[in-house]
C-alpha cells in the first residue's frame, strides 16, 4: 500500500528475537531455532506431516486419536472427560497436543534451563512405538468424551467445519469428520495404530521448533545428540489428491436440535495458499472486509442477525492447511429472513467490493486488526514455536511467521477488489443449519446432482 500508515501495521510485526537457525539432520528431522533475549522459558514444538486428511477410508479419526496415545505417552494420566491425559509436561511445564487437517504437532513450554528434557520427551515420542491395547481403550473414550463434549453435545458443534466440507468437495480426503465417531473408533486396533504411526511420524516427516531462552549453538548440540540416532524411515507423500472445482452451486442442509437460532454458512475454494500466497493473502483480507461488512448490514443495522464470522482455514486458523483451502462465511440470523435473504446480502456485498474495491481507510482498518489479532496470539511462547513449525512445514519458509504481517500490510485494495471477483464468479457450497427437523425449510435453487 501507498499510505504511510501501512507502515505501522507492518512495524507492529517487529520482534526482540534474534535470527531464525534453519538445518537439517541426517535423518531428515528439520530443525527451526528462533532464540530469543531476555525471556526464561523455552517452548519446544514438533509437528508431523500427518493429520485427519490423512486418515484411512473406514478409519475417520485415526490420526486424532493417535495424537492422543502419543501424547499419553510422555504423560500423566489426567481425570476422566479430559481433552489430553494431563497438561503438564515430563519436567513439570506446560504441554499440549492437537490435530489439524494436515498436521498433528505437541508442543511444551519449560524453564529454560529444562530445555533438555523437553528435548528428550519428544524424542522418546518419535521413538516410539505408541502405547498398547489398554492405553488405546482408555484413549477411545477419552475422544469419545471429546466429540460429545464439542460436537454432538453443544449448539452449533462441528458447524461449519465438520459438516460443510463434504458439500463443497467429494473426495474422502476432505469429507471425512476429523474427530471420527465413537463406534467407529471402538474398532481401531493396536496394530493399526503401530503401522499409521510407522508410516507417517518419521523425522523426515516433521520440523522441530525451539523458541525463547536458550543458546543457539548449545541447542544444536543438544537436538544432534538427542534425536540423530533415530534412523531415517521412508516419508510419506503428502500431496492430496486433486479435486476438481464445482460446476454449479451446491446445496445442503444441517439439523442441529440443540441450535437456538438458524444459521447459514456459504463455503469457497480458495487459491493454493503456497503456490500463490499473494492471492491468497488478498482472499485473507476479503474475508475480513466481508465479515465487517456484513455485521454492519446484517446485525447493526438490519437487527436479523446475532453474530457474523468470515475466514480463511476451518481447522487452526488461516495458515494451518495445504490446498484445497476454504474460506467460510457463517451468519448465525433470526427467524425474520431465511438462507435466500442471506446469501443475497453476502453477494450484495461481495458485488460492491468487485466492483469498487475497499476504501483504502477501510482496508487499513481491517489489516491493522487482522495483523494485530495475529501478533497478540503469537504473544505466547508455544504459539510462536507452532507458527514456525506450521510454515516451515507446510510452506518451507519458517520465515514467513515474521513475513506475513508485512506481506499482509503490503495487499493492495487492487488484490482484494481481484478476490472478490473470483469468489463472485466461482461455484460454492451453501449450508442451512436449522433447529429441529420440522422446521420449514428455507428455500433455495435446486440440488447439484451428486456424481
Amino acid at each position: 500500500m501507498s499510505d504511510p500508515a501501512y507502515g505501522a501495521a507492518a512495524a507492529l510485526a517487529s520482534t526482540t528475537t534474534d535470527r531464525l537457525r534453519r538445518f537439517t539432520l541426517p535423518n531428515g528431522l528439520r530443525v527451526v531455532l528462533a532464540p530469543e533475549r531476555g525471556t526464561g522459558v523455552c517452548a519446544v514444538g514438533l509437528r508431523y506431516g500427518v493429520g485427519f486428511r490423512s486418515d484411512p477410508p473406514g478409519r475417520p479419526g485415526l490420526a486424532h486419536l493417535l495424537e492422543h496415545l502419543m501424547f499419553r505417552r510422555r504423560s500423566r494420566p489426567g481425570g476422566p472427560g479430559s481433552d489430553v491425559p494431563d497438561r503438564a509436561g515430563p519436567a513439570g511445564g506446560y504441554a499440549n497436543a492437537a490435530t489439524g487437517q494436515d498436521s498433528t504437532d505437541f508442543h511444551q513450554v519449560v524453564p529454560a534451563g529444562l530445555l533438555e528434557s523437553a528435548l528428550a520427551a519428544e524424542r522418546d515420542r518419535m521413538a516410539g512405538p505408541p502405547p498398547g491395547a489398554a492405553a488405546l481403550a482408555a484413549e477411545r473414550e477419552v475422544v469419545a468424551e471429546e466429540i460429545r463434549r464439542n460436537v454432538t453435545g453443544r449448539p452449533y458443534g462441528g458447524f461449519p467445519k465438520s459438516v460443510l466440507p463434504p458439500l463443497l468437495y467429494r473426495d474422502h480426503a476432505h469429507t471425512h469428520d476429523g474427530y471420527g465417531d465413537p463406534e467407529t473408533l471402538a474398532r481401531v486396533t493396536p496394530q493399526e495404530c503401530r503401522d499409521f504411526f510407522d508410516r507417517h511420524h518419521v523425522p523426515g516427516n516433521a520440523v522441530l521448533t525451539v523458541v525463547g531462552g536458550f543458546d543457539p549453538e548449545a541447542a544444536r548440540r543438544l537436538i544432534e545428540r538427542r534425536f540423530g540416532d533415530l534412523p531415517a524411515r521412508p516419508v510419506p507423500a503428502t500431496a492430496l489428491p486433486p479435486e476438481p472445482e464445482p460446476t454449479a452451486d451446491r446445496y445442503g442442509r444441517h439439523t442441529d436440535p440443540l441450535a437456538p437460532l438458524p444459521a447459514v454458512c456459504v463455503g469457497y475454494r480458495l487459491p493454493d495458499p503456497v503456490a500463490d500466497l499473494p492471492g491468497y493473502l488478498a482472499h485473507v483480507l476479503l474475508a475480513a472486509l466481508v465479515e465487517q461488512r456484513l455485521r454492519e448490514r446484517l446485525v447493526t443495522r438490519e437487527n436479523t442477525a446475532v453474530a457474523v464470522t468470515a475466514g480463511c482455514g476451518l481447522v487452526g486458523g488461516a495458515f494451518a492447511a495445504r490446498h484445497p483451502v476454504t474460506l467460510a462465511c457463517t451468519v448465525t440470523h433470526t427467524e425474520s429472513i431465511g438462507t435466500r435473504e442471506t446469501v443475497d446480502a453476502l453477494d450484495t456485498e461481495l458485488a460492491a467490493l468487485a466492483t469498487h474495491g475497499p476504501g483504502p481507510d477501510e482496508l487499513l482498518l481491517v489489516a491493522n486488526r487482522w495483523i494485530s489479532g495475529l501478533l497478540r496470539h503469537h504473544d505466547e511462547p508455544h504459539a510462536r514455536a507452532r507458527s514456525l513449525g506450521t510454515f516451515e512445514l507446510l510452506h518451507g519458509d519458517a520465515t514467513l511467521h515474521r513475513r506475513v504481517p508485512r506481506l499482509l500490510a503490503s495487499t493492495a485494495p487492487a488484490a482484494t477488489a481481484a478476490a472478490a471477483r473470483r469468489l463472485s464468479d466461482s461455484h460454492r457450497a451453501v449450508l442451512t443449519l436449522v433447529p429441529r427437523d420440522d422446521r420449514p425449510r428455507p428455500p433455495s435453487p435446486g440440488r447439484e446432482a451428486r456424481p
